[in-house]
């Protein structure tokens, strides 16, 4: 009960987060239950932002002093299985650690990938699942994002040839 008790006190010193307000830096974050990091292709760590409004899950960019920096938006990415959350963030990711290679289909596949390598997407079924979740995502020819399915199947096809 005096847990209980500490941890309450303790929240009500936590800053309240509302919408619009950015928060961060951070290095490290909690993506679908997995505390994950990024590191640009230059070995410096890639700052994190939160952003509620923020039109999207998450974007790559550069901030003003050239840094590498993810903004994600919480609410948007609350919509998604932890898998495609963590994917996301390792696309995203992508985006600074490819360097020269940095397109959006290496991104997809490099976030295919990180999530095999690390024991992630480990079988058929999450497989499955992660590519049926992925096809409704719609394509955008401005972004170079291909349309949901066909995205969908080369990122399956990246983790399969990675496994």
């Amino acid at each position: 009960m005096k847990l209980l008790a500490l941890i309450i006190a303790l929240l009500a010193l936590v800053p309240r987060i509302s919408e619009g307000q950015v928060m961060g830096p951070q290095y490290l974050v909690q993506v679908g239950g997995l505390a994950m990091s990024c590191k640009a292709n230059s070995g410096v760590q890639v700052a994190i932002y939160v952003d509620y409004s923020l039109d999207n899950i998450g974007v790559a960019r550069t901030a003003p002093n050239g840094a590498p920096i993810i903004v994600l938006n919480p609410n948007v990415i609350s919509r998604y299985s932890p898998i495609v959350k963590q994917w996301w963030f390792a696309h995203e990711c992508a985006h600074h650690a490819l360097g020269p290679w940095n397109n959006e289909t290496n991104a997809d596949c490099f976030g295919a990938k990180e999530l095999v390598k690390f024991g992630i997407l480990n079988n058929n079924s999450q497989l499955q699942s992660f590519v049926n979740e992925l096809a409704s995502l719609p394509g955008s020819l401005q972004s170079g994002h291909l349309p949901g399915y066909e995205r969908a199947m080369r990122i399956a096809s990246c983790a399969l040839d990675f496994s």
